[in-house]
Parts: structure tokens; C-alpha cells; sequence
């Protein structure tokens, strides 16, 4: 057989171009849906997050209907940000500005603007905050800061999430976070995530309970095998059920997992460039990517139980997250040193192998984000 030509990556200079990072910001961070957390992160009326998304800062709240909102951290009076702090409470019910308080409903109506005048010729219904596109998805809150997005929520998440369609997502309380500053060009994470290359030579033991992943490639089709005609759906070796240091759990399983997915121990649902979701037969795990800067990425890891177990006598935090975040501590130290490294001036584009055909789409989709 001919070999056929290889893949070139994209430029080198993508992964750490002021220019270029700005570029993407436009095209891709302020026009898809971006994952911000759990409805139950706004428990009560008032309660507010800042998040900020490459140069923009967003303002979500909770108003007294019990909706939430989200709006640009800009006054629109003279572009003054809003808020200050992370999260918070608007007291009273009020968003005030500090500058010059004006004062808007959570509902990012303007209720008064002090010391205008007849002759001013403001009119409070003309200058409501600049509102942003929210939407829920079984419980994750989504952002959209496109003035008026592609497609909807749903349209976005689309085959994705009928993935993790049997786990009750609704029903998750968090029970762990951990939030971690790689540096290093958003692109490099999600491109080590999307492929299994790297886990023979940094993730043993992830190897040792995923048997396929030995193989660089991350499921049998790829790899060409045939899986275990008696666990034809199972990734994890025999006698693991779940990512734990031993494989195992004494948690008790969802209700209503299907045979094939209890039996594959392991359910991702990616949605790029904001979050992948893993599902477990006893918990779930979602890491969200926000970027910071050209070099900078970060990420918010969130392990989740169902409601009814935070009680549990079985539940124990430390041993259920203690595999997930050995893995990312080990993605977090390749990723930053592919960064260090791409910056040779020497090293134009790198190249893609067979194995890496995850990666070749995912450079696709920037490309075509980009409009090239």
C-alpha cells in the first residue's frame, strides 16, 4: 500500500500569537455556547458570578422570578464595569453601578439614572444592560455572547448529549472542585484530550484500567480489535466498574443506567471549546476550559454524586476524586511543556499520525470556525 501524505498541524505560531488568540476569541469563544456552571450555583434572588471570557466579563444573577440572567459587566452610561468581586449578592435587589449608581433591576432593566433631566433626553427603557444569551441544559448553565447566536442550546449540544442521555445530569450535586491554571494555549489541552498517544508514557495507571488506551488509540474500532465478545461494550479491565485508583466503588449505581452503558464503565460528551463530561455507573465528572490568555488556560474540574447520596456513608470524597485529578495533573504537565516547546522558531508546523485523527478534526473545526 502507498503511504499517503502526512498531516501538518496547524502553525506553530497559532499556540502563542497575541494576534491569533485574539482572532479566535472573536471567532470561537464569543459565538459558541459556553458552559458557566450548575443552576444551583445562583441558590437565591440577587446571588451573582463574574466570569470573565478572554477580554469580556459577564455578569449572571438570579432575579426574584427565580430566572436567571446574564449581561455584560458594563454600565450603560459611560462603560463602567458593574461588579468588582467574583460572586456576590446585589443588595437590595439592585444592580448599582459604582461610578455614577445607576441602578438597574436584575432583570437588567435601567430603574434610574440620578440627575438626568428632561433636557438629557434618557429615556430608562432605552438603555437596559447589554444582555447575553443564556440557556439551561439539564441543569448546566450556558452562555452564549454572540448579539445573536448561530444556533440554539440544543442545536449546539446536539448528538453529544444523547450520550449521557440514561445518567439523571438534573439530579447532581458537586461535592469537589478543583480549579487549575495550566500554561499553556487553550488549543494544546483540548488537542492532548482528543488523543491517547501520549497515555502509554504519562498515563500508566490510567492504561492499566483502560487496556485499549496501551494501544495510543481510544477505542477498539480505531485501534482495529475486537473487544471481549463476553463485554463487548466494557473499556475498563475486568473487575473495574469506574475510574477510581482500584476500579471500584462502594457508592450505589445510578438508577436506569442501560446494560451497555453500566457495562462500558466510562461515557464522555465532548463540547468544544467549553467542556467534556465523563460518566460513571456512581459519579460524574465535568471539566470546563476558559481561556485566559495566549499561554494561559484554565480549568474548573467538578465531580458530582447524586443528591441523594451527599449523606452517604459510602461516599468519600477524597478516594472518588483521586484518580480523576492524578490524570489531570499528568495532562497538565505535557501540555505545559508542548507549549514551552512549540515556541522554537525553527519548528514552523508539527505532524499528525493516524492515531491522531481526533486531533486532525479538531484543527479542522478551528479552521472552519476561522472561516478557512
Amino acid at each position: 500500500m502507498k503511504a499517503q501524505p502526512y498531516r501538518e498541524t496547524l502553525p506553530a505560531s497559532w499556540f502563542y500569537d497575541p494576534d491569533q488568540y485574539r482572532r479566535e476569541l472573536r471567532a470561537i469563544w464569543y459565538r459558541e455556547w459556553l458552559c458557566l456552571g450548575r443552576e444551583e450555583d445562583w441558590p437565591a434572588t440577587g446571588d451573582f458570578q463574574r466570569v470573565d471570557i478572554g477580554d469580556e466579563q459577564i455578569i449572571v444573577t438570579r432575579a426574584g422570578d427565580g430566572a436567571l440572567h446574564a449581561f455584560h459587566n458594563t454600565c450603560r452610561h459611560r462603560g463602567s464595569a458593574l461588579c468588582e468581586a467574583q460572586s456576590g449578592t446585589f443588595s437590595n435587589g439592585r444592580i448599582v453601578c459604582p461610578y455614577h449608581a445607576w441602578t438597574y433591576a436584575l432583570t437588567g432593566e435601567l430603574e434610574r439614572a440620578p440627575r438626568t433631566t428632561e433636557r438629557d433626553g434618557v429615556r430608562l427603557e432605552d438603555f437596559s444592560l447589554y444582555r447575553v444569551a443564556l440557556d439551561s441544559w439539564r441543569g448546566f448553565v450556558f452562555v452564549n455572547l454572540a448579539a445573536e447566536p448561530r444556533s440554539s442550546l440544543q442545536e449546539a449540544l446536539a448528538e453529544e448529549s444523547g450520550h449521557v442521555a440514561a445518567w439523571p445530569l438534573e439530579e447532581l450535586r458537586r461535592v469537589h472542585r478543583e480549579t487549575q491554571r495550566l500554561a499553556c494555549n487553550w488549543k494544546i489541552f483540548w488537542e492532548n484530550y482528543l488523543e491517547c498517544y501520549h497515555c502509554p508514557g504519562v498515563h500508566p495507571d490510567l492504561c492499566r484500567l483502560v487496556p485499549i488506551y496501551r494501544t495510543g488509540f481510544m477505542d477498539y474500532a480505531d485501534a482495529g480489535q475486537e473487544p471481549d465478545p463476553q463485554r463487548p461494550h466494557a473499556m475498563l479491565r475486568p473487575g473495574a466498574v469506574t475510574w477510581s485508583t482500584d476500579g471500584g466503588t462502594d457508592l450505589p449505581w445510578f438508577d436506569g443506567l442501560g446494560k451497555e452503558d453500566a457495562e462500558r464503565g466510562m461515557t464522555f460528551a465532548t463540547w468544544a471549546p467549553t467542556m467534556f463530561l465523563v460518566a460513571h455507573v456512581d459519579y460524574v465528572r465535568t471539566v470546563r476550559v476558559l481561556p485566559l490568555g495566549t499561554e494561559q488556560t484554565e480549568l474548573i474540574v467538578d465531580w458530582y454524586v447524586h443528591r441523594d447520596l451527599l449523606d452517604h456513608p459510602a461516599l468519600d470524597v477524597k478516594r472518588l476524586v483521586a484518580f480523576g485529578s492524578q490524570v489531570v495533573t499528568e495532562d497538565a504537565r505535557v501540555c505545559e511543556l508542548n507549549q514551552k516547546g512549540i515556541r522554537c522558531a525553527r519548528h514552523q508546523r508539527g505532524v499528525l499520525l493516524e492515531v491522531e485523527d481526533y486531533v486532525h478534526g479538531f484543527e479542522q473545526w478551528v479552521r472552519q470556525r476561522l472561516g478557512e
